[in-house]
């Protein structure tokens, strides 16, 4: 296998881990777009492969919760998975509120993937020698979380697979509903 097939992979395991715990999830997120139409949808930046792999798999979050599903949406707990066809409007979005990259902590080269609730990003590098899986919350700071999205997929895997994100998820609800 090449490393796309197995990003690819890596990915589709970390959904059927998602989707024992919160089922229908995966169709939450609808089916996988072919290499043209991922291409097609962000033309912004050349797409990395990390990228090519997650949005083949699936479509992302499109806002629109079926009424039988009764579980959080998120990725991660606040993030949700950007839909392919969102993603040149988050970018544009973002170039045209911070005009000088300088003072926050997205930065041009970047693709967002993952979106929370709070207005900050989870963003793949799109530079040569960087494809790096960063943070951008809002304030001037870029936290670098992997050095890749391969790794970044697998060590959320892991969190799912010790159920640590479905504390934090947990935890997340019962904030909502004490307030």
């Amino acid at each position: 296998m090449n490393d796309r097939e197995n990003i690819q992979q890596y990915f589709r395991n970390l959904l059927e881990i998602i989707e024992n715990q919160r089922p229908g999830y995966i169709a939450l997120l609808k089916e996988g777009l072919l290499d043209d139409e991922i291409q097609n949808s962000i033309t912004t930046h050349p797409i990395p492969e990390g990228l090519m792999a997650i949005y083949s798999c699936v479509k992302g979050y499109d806002l629109e919760i079926p009424k039988n599903f009764d579980f959080p949406t998120y990725l991660l707990p606040g993030y949700d998975l950007i839909q392919i066809d969102k993603v040149d409007s988050v970018i544009n979005r973002l170039q045209n509120v911070h005009k000088n990259p300088d003072c926050w902590g997205w930065q041009p080269d970047m693709i967002p993937f993952l979106y929370g609730s709070g207005g900050d990003y989870y963003c793949v590098r799109t530079l040569s020698d960087d494809r790096s899986v960063v943070w951008t919350p809002k304030d001037d700071v870029l936290y670098i979380i992997c050095q890749n999205i391969k790794d970044f997929i697998l060590i959320v895997t892991e969190c799912y697979k010790k159920e640590m994100l479905i504390f934090w998820m947990k935890i997340d609800i019962w904030n909502v509903i004490m307030i």
